[in-house]
């Protein structure tokens, strides 16, 4: 079960993907073979396709291939690296929560329109922003610990910090 909750993204990412390339390749053979395009296949297709975005962004959020300035971020060293780095990171969170914020809203407004021909809410499509966002965060959130226990922020663990000021005691004698 932890598997399968570590790997939720890859895994449902995986079924939407192949969802939307069958319910495409419908499409091509329906307008092409028997000259009768299926009218919902388009509309499913983008509400798929943005799930599969976002769940991909989720994915990269968990190992830690989101937005990070690398050519900046490797200019520092030391104490300018942890400075960097807890921006870098603060940013991320205030992001996600503002997506979360942001999407929720949206959702909320276009809830009462209808996707035409799929004849369902077109909230549906825009409760990817909230819901994946929130799945980003909870990923951030894990790697953020991990950075953390890692001492790769200003503030570091208790236990760290004790280990630096035996390291410059032991340095003066």
């Amino acid at each position: 079960m932890k598997r399968i909750l570590d790997n939720i993204e890859e895994i449902v990412g995986a079924i939407l993907f192949i969802a939307m390339f069958f319910i495409l390749v419908a499409q091509i053979v329906s307008r092409q073979l028997f000259d009768s395009p299926l009218v919902w296949s388009e509309e499913l297709a983008i509400l798929l396709f943005t799930y599969i975005g976002m769940l991909g962004v989720s994915i990269g959020v968990k190992y830690r291939q989101h937005v990070f300035i690398d050519f900046l971020y490797n200019k520092f060293s030391g104490t300018g690296l942890k400075i960097a780095n807890t921006f870098i990171q603060s940013v991320v969170f205030v992001s996600l929560i503002l997506m979360i914020q942001i999407g929720y809203k949206l959702f909320l407004r276009k809830r009462i329109f209808e996707l035409v021909a799929l004849k369902i809410s077109a909230g549906w499509m825009y409760a990817s922003l909230p819901l994946i966002s929130l799945l980003m965060l909870i990923r951030f959130l894990v790697v953020l610990k991990e950075d953390y226990k890692d001492g790769k922020f200003i503030i570091t663990p208790k236990s760290d910090r004790e280990a630096s000021k035996k390291e410059a005691v032991n340095e003066k004698c």
